[in-house]
């Protein structure tokens, strides 16, 4: 071999073995991405319809080496394999936008890969976990109309099914669910789709069929958590279509098996349920009974001290047995929705005393006790009527209230209320409305008068006058379709002189003062002592603030030499955190005047105090909502100066801004008085220093 010739073999020889290591490298690197990849698979398949396991080390180390095949050999035979690669381990370890961008690489540029079917299903599930609904919908519909392989249609079908189900277009779902159920899915999916076809049946009130779907389940190879949900929901819907033997049988067979010995309790209680949807009130209260007696759980047994609290209450009549088991249920499980419902018909109950019959009327009883003893007999009617659900009781209370208090202002209300029961509850519209024109003879000029002219149909008929409604409404007319003020304000002052307990009254003398502001006003300053006085005799009304509002100040506070400090402007803005230091100003003007809210802000020394922004580290009596203040259901925000001391603990405490009613003014004051502050948080120059805190009062959730 000449010289020439040998080095061409030593350069073919050299390519092949570099081209060998390279392969060697290339391959090495995408056989150990595959590797972590089929590991994380298998994990991942295996637990796919049970508790499902992402072992998401392996994706991460699969999407390392597929990394590498993409960026180093973009040529190469395996490129789709490193791409499909990385868009499951990035759709499985939550990084749905590289995942999206990888499938629709696969899908744009290698469409006869062996891939491009799964990464299209893929790509649907990118689209969902992206909150992209309707383009994930529309592709595994196209998947699902496709001649795809079944397994991937399969998928499909429950992702479109499960979609219609959430949105609760269950006739949808079952499309899909029957689908792959009849002839896509695999066993296992199979399963899947019958437990949601029988659900769904369940939810479209088809119990018959839904009973036949449960059962279906039974031969599918169940789980112990399959044979459960069939069994124990076919007894529901046999309850919910009276077919009371065959519920109590399917319950039999979980009751009797040891495999659900711990799910007894609830067993049991849908067994008593059952006695009670078949009128066997006496067998459901001995299961029960049965429970509180062995169950250990506390919240099934707290239920089932609730299902004897409604029994007793409801069937037998018997409030103070009710109240025993009520108080159980909020002994055992008060945090629960039926622990919740026992401590407020416990409370309910307990109330009876609180409204009991005590005051003897006779010729010494004030006017104001009879008014009191009235209104408590009408809070105890009205328990009886919504909370107790004993309307007999409730009218025989109520007649007593009509017919034991008439000079009392409850009186007319009564009547109202009466009639109405009657009227709901026997049905003899003849005494209802008989109620109603003698409430017309003896409380003529009462405000309840209207209501009962609208019940009897009588209104715009002779009868229909007299009472302070209708002289506001023709004042009203007066003023704004006639432009008569006269007639208006004579109308307005009828009111005021011979309404005084009328809700009407206020109305009728803010009105007057609006009057003589808008048409007849005198130039100087009458009016506004008028709408002073106003706010002075009825502070924390509505109106009131409506009269403020008219006059826009209030006095400001003298200083100590006697003289007037002026003070903030009503327009002045108070910073919402602490101010640099304290204004003071020692201006006389004995004209001067502020708007209550900035007067908040104005420290027992007459200097401006800042705002409290932070909540309290430690509140000792906690606000509770009182119950005295349930009827007025008011919520609001009280304003306060408080006074800190070193420790940031409440001192002293002022409350400026009331809500009128004191029980509530009482409970935040009690509140307030016991919180403590961070003292860190406090400015050293305004350390032992007044403040103006807002606390906010809400009223509980069951007056919303």
């Amino acid at each position: 071999m000449n010289f020439k010739k040998k080095n061409i073999v030593y350069i073919i020889i050299i390519s092949l073995a570099i081209f060998s290591i390279g392969g060697c490298v290339y391959y090495n690197t995408f056989y150990n991405a595959r590797k972590n990849f089929n590991a994380a698979e298998k994990v991942r398949k295996k637990s796919q319809y049970k508790n499902v396991i992402i072992n998401v080390s392996s994706y991460k180390k699969a999407i390392e080496k597929s990394l590498k095949v993409i960026e180093n050999y973009p040529n190469s035979k395996w490129y789709d394999d490193a791409l499909y690669v990385l868009g499951v381990s990035y759709y499985y370890t939550g990084k749905y936008g590289s995942a999206e961008r990888r499938f629709r690489e696969i899908l744009a540029n290698y469409q006869d890969s062996k891939y491009a079917d799964e990464a299209e299903l893929y790509l649907a599930k990118t689209k969902l976990a992206l909150q992209e609904e309707d383009e994930a919908m529309k592709i595994f519909e196209e998947i699902f109309k496709s001649k795809m392989k079944k397994a991937i249609k399969s998928q499909a079908a429950l992702a479109l099914g499960t979609y219609y189900n959430e949105n609760t277009n269950f006739t949808m779902a079952q499309k899909y669910f029957l689908a792959v159920r009849d002839s896509l899915g695999s066993k296992e999916e199979k399963k899947i789709a019958q437990n949601f076809i029988a659900d769904n049946y369940y939810n479209m009130l088809r119990f018959s069929e839904a009973i036949s779907a449960y059962l279906q389940i039974l031969g599918m190879k169940p789980t112990k958590g399959d044979i459960y949900h069939a069994y124990y929901q076919s007894a529901v819907c046999s309850f919910k279509i009276m077919r009371i033997k065959d519920g109590m049988e399917y319950l039999q067979k979980l009751i009797s098996d040891e495999n659900y010995f711990d799910s007894l309790g609830s067993l049991e209680l849908l067994q008593g349920n059952g006695y009670e949807i078949d009128n066997d009130t006496d067998q459901a209260v001995i299961v029960y009974k049965n429970i509180t007696e062995h169950e250990t759980n506390k919240k099934k047994a707290g239920e089932a001290y609730y299902r004897l609290g409604l029994i007793y209450q409801f069937d037998y009549d018997d409030l103070n047995k009710a109240k025993e088991y009520y108080d159980k249920t909020v002994e055992l499980a008060r945090s629960s929705d039926f622990g919740r419902d026992a401590l407020e018909r416990s409370s309910d109950i307990g109330k009876i005393k609180t409204f009991a019959r005590s005051t003897q009327i006779d010729s010494t009883t004030t006017q104001d006790v009879i008014d009191d003893a009235a209104y408590t007999q009408y809070q105890l009617a009205e328990l009886y009527w919504f909370n107790l659900n004993k309307p007999d009781s409730a009218i025989v209370e109520m007649q007593y209230l009509v017919d034991s208090f008439p000079t009392a202002l409850s009186a007319p209300e009564g009547m109202i209320a009466l009639s109405q029961m009657y009227r709901d509850y026997k049905n003899d519209t003849t005494v209802a409305d008989s109620i109603l024109k003698n409430l017309l003879v003896k409380y003529p000029h009462s405000d309840f008068v209207a209501e009962a002219l609208e019940a009897l149909d009588w209104k715009g008929t002779p009868a229909d006058t007299g009472y302070a409604e209708w002289y506001l409404e023709r004042a009203e007319n007066f003023l704004v379709d006639k432009n008569n003020i006269d007639s208006a304000r004579a109308n307005y002052q009828y009111i005021v002189d011979n309404f005084p307990d009328s809700k009407y009254y206020l109305q009728a003398r803010f009105s007057l003062i609006w009057l003589t502001e808008q048409y007849e006003s005198p130039g100087d300053s009458s009016v506004y002592y008028a709408y002073q006085s106003f706010i002075d005799s009825f502070p924390n009304t509505y109106l009131a603030q409506e009269a403020q509002k008219r006059i826009n100040y209030v006095p400001a506070r003298q200083n100590n030499h006697g003289s007037d400090t002026l003070l903030a402007n009503a327009g002045d803005t108070l910073n919402d955190e602490f101010p640099g230091q304290h204004q003071d100003s020692t201006q006389q003007d004995t004209s001067t005047y502020i708007d209550p809210l900035v007067a908040v802000y104005i420290g027992p020394d007459g200097k401006k105090i800042p705002n409290f922004p932070y909540d309290p580290i430690e509140t000792k009596d906690t606000f509770i909502y009182p119950t005295e203040a349930y009827r007025s259901a008011w919520e609001g925000d009280l304003y306060f100066q408080i006074l800190l001391d070193f420790s940031g603990e409440v001192v002293d405490y002022v409350l400026k801004i009331r809500s009128g009613i004191d029980a509530i003014d009482n409970e935040a004051s009690k509140t307030v008085g016991s919180m403590t502050f961070d003292p860190s948080r406090i400015p050293p120059q305004l350390q032992s220093s007044w403040f103006v805190y807002k606390f906010k009062v809400r009223k509980p959730e069951e007056l919303r």
